[in-house]
Order: structure tokens, then sequence, then C-alpha cells
């Protein structure tokens, strides 16, 4: 059985176009794509960009959020974007602080700050979980 390049072709093409009429995403080279909307990694974080128009939408922290808020475009609900944007600075607020939690736990001497590093670290890594769960609920229940 020899392997058609013209009948591969054939066949993603009508995957593609498929997956342009509904929401949901999947990767294309270095992007992922959602209808119209397409998601970039960049030094910032994830860049959400609307193809049809060729307009930047939104850059963000995580890459749920960017998924969440093509998915929002995709179903034209732009309205309730600065709910996930909100959500998204919270989990990069509280990432952070659990980096410098955890910085100073491997770097400090004295025991007492230690431990107050350690709890530290251990609350802000459950707020930031916590807002990165009710960015998903975004992409999944609604």
């Amino acid at each position: 059985m020899s392997f058609d390049k013209t009948l591969a072709q054939e066949l993603e093409d009508i995957v593609v176009s498929g997956l342009a009429e509904i929401p949901l995403p999947y990767q294309k080279g270095n992007s992922i794509r959602l209808k119209n909307v397409v998601i970039r990694k960049h030094k910032n974080g994830y860049r959400v960009f609307n193809i049809s128009t060729n307009k930047h939408i939104q850059t963000v922290f995580t890459k749920t959020a960017a998924v969440a808020i093509a998915k929002l475009y995709a179903q034209k609900q732009e309205d309730m974007v600065d709910s996930i944007i909100n959500l998204d600075d919270r989990v990069a607020k509280h990432y952070m602080d659990a980096l410098f939690a955890k910085r100073t736990v491997e770097s400090s001497k004295d025991n007492m700050r230690r431990e107050s590093a350690e709890t530290n670290f251990d609350i802000a890594l459950e707020r930031a979980w916590s807002s990165l769960a009710q960015i998903e609920s975004y992409i999944f229940d609604k």
C-alpha cells in the first residue's frame, strides 16, 4: 500500500475546515487554534489573536486562560473575558508569591523565617490552583 500525499492533504483540509466551525481547540504548528482565534506562546505569556480581523485580543499569564478567552470569543461571549483576566492576574500574583516564598525557604538560615515562608508558600500555591480551577470552569462547564 502506497502513501498518497494528495489524499492526506485533502483529509487534513476536511478536518481543518470542520474544526473551524466548532469551538474545539487544536494545535497547528506552534499555535493553538479555536475557530477564528489563535493562541501563541510569547515571552510575556500567551497571546490571543483574532485571525479574521487580524487583531491582538489579549496577553495572559497561563495557557488555560488563553484557551478560555479563545473559547469565549469563538462563542461570541466577549463580555465575560474580564473575569478570566482577573482570575489570570490572581494566578500570576499567587504564583510569584509562591516563588518568592520558595526562594526564602531555600536561602533562609533562620528557622522561624523558614517556617513562615513555608506557610506562605502553601497558601500562595493553594490560591493559585484555586484560581486556575475557576478559569478551567469557563472552559469545561460553560
